[in-house]
């Protein structure tokens, strides 16, 4: 049913995925990223990479989504249809995960060795030759593979939280969800000391702990602290399909301040880093979370009862629709413009600004691509696809419609 979508969510995915388009060919573009002290890097840099990393608000949207959705079923169904559902749709996000980090994703830096790490598709098209990546692309995380879990993992969880009519004990609900996510999330600073478990595992071709690490301890979304992402996430669903506005702003709301706080204290105190797996990282988790919580509870209390409003956000409800294809492709269509650009322009990746202008160039070139792809209906996307088969698998899906 179109009603069933909780718009102004979608628009915030898409106004997130609209800024990591952005970021994404700003950072990933820079030439001079090799000469950054990323031991203690610039404050803009920094900030850069915050706005970069917008995957934890996609594993939050997701949980709240398929929560308020597995509720839904559960009044006409038998919810364990639901969960099988989640599961595979996890597993098709796991895939996705692999085909992002080996072949169309963006790309990392070599820390050592002072290098780009490239897919398959940004090395091939940077070096003009079939360019294969290298395997450590294997162990690498990803917000897809962070999402995946989370969906398999909380999907069994309120399987047992709903079965024998478990959906009227609210109150334990939400101890249940609520308390796993606020300890996991601070307690995920056990990753700063298990992380030399999963390097060591590399170092000796344990190739199966690897991948096993490389979901819970590997950047750059680790389930260690993202599946309290996660908890909260399918905590503020059950609270949306309850109508308990009033806990989103008594519980929720002083849940996001306490994590901002916390994480700005930690941030304060601690050297400035990006990717390597410290306090500073832990802290800057912490604060993204509380950030990504208030953003969501205004969404919701504030955007997703004002129509007129919302009717006008075309844009990022075009890039929120097949959010999953944009970002499985933004990485390809940005190297074709960069060598583009090059041929007019061969300095504009020098500076920052050049940079920041490039990813702006983006966000215009995508909406130029979805505003004729709209009028047919973005078919043959990978969320078309997806409808169509889990129509043929009996789960009927909003993830196409448009109000």
């Amino acid at each position: 049913m179109h009603n069933s979508r909780l718009r102004s969510m979608d628009i915030l995915r898409g106004m997130a995925l609209m800024f990591i388009i952005l970021f994404h060919s700003s950072i990933y573009n820079y030439a001079n990223i090799d000469k950054i002290d990323f031991s203690n890097p610039p404050l803009l840099i920094v900030l850069m990479s915050f706005m970069a990393l917008w995957g934890g608000i996609f594993i939050i949207y997701s949980t709240v989504t398929n929560t308020v959705m597995i509720l839904r079923r559960n009044q006409r169904e038998n919810n364990i249809k639901t969960a099988v559902y989640l599961t595979i749709a996890g597993a098709l996000y796991l895939f996705f995960h692999y085909i992002l980090n080996i072949f169309l994703g963006r790309w990392n830096i070599d820390f050592i060795n002072n290098k780009p790490d490239m897919t398959f598709i940004a090395g091939t098209l940077r070096n003009m030759h079939l360019s294969l990546p290298s395997i450590t692309k294997i162990f690498e995380g990803s917000s897809l593979s962070t999402i995946a879990l989370n969906l398999i993992i909380l999907s069994w969880v309120l399987f047992f939280l709903l079965k024998n009519n478990g959906v009227n004990k609210a109150a334990r609900n939400y101890l249940w969800l609520g308390i796993p996510g606020f300890l996991i999330m601070i307690l995920s600073f056990a990753r700063v000391f298990l992380y030399s478990q999963f390097t060591q595992a590399i170092e000796s071709n344990n190739y199966f702990l690897g991948i096993l690490y490389s979901f819970i301890l590997a950047n750059p979304y680790p389930l260690l602290p993202y599946l309290a992402y996660g908890f909260f996430g399918a905590l503020i669903g059950l609270m949306i399909f309850n109508n308990r506005k009033d806990l989103l702003k008594k519980v929720i709301v002083p849940v996001g301040i306490f994590f901002v706080l916390f994480g700005l204290l930690g941030i304060l105190n601690f050297q400035k880093t990006i990717s390597k797996p410290d306090y500073f990282w832990y802290f800057k988790t912490n604060f993204e979370l509380g950030l990504f919580l208030l953003m969501l509870i205004f969404a919701i209390l504030f955007f997703e009862h004002r129509i007129k409003f919302l009717s006008k956000m075309i844009i990022p409800e075009w890039f929120s629709r097949i959010s999953l294809t944009i970002y499985m492709l933004e990485t390809f269509i940005s190297e074709i413009f960069r060598i583009i650009l090059h041929s007019f322009l061969p300095n504009w990746d020098q500076t920052i600004n050049g940079c920041l202008a490039f990813g702006a160039f983006n966000i215009i070139i995508w909406i130029i691509i979805l505003f004729f792809w709209k009028k047919a209906n973005f078919k043959y996307s990978l969320e078309y696809f997806w409808v169509i088969f889990f129509n043929k698998i009996g789960k009927s899906s909003t993830k196409m419609d448009f109000l």
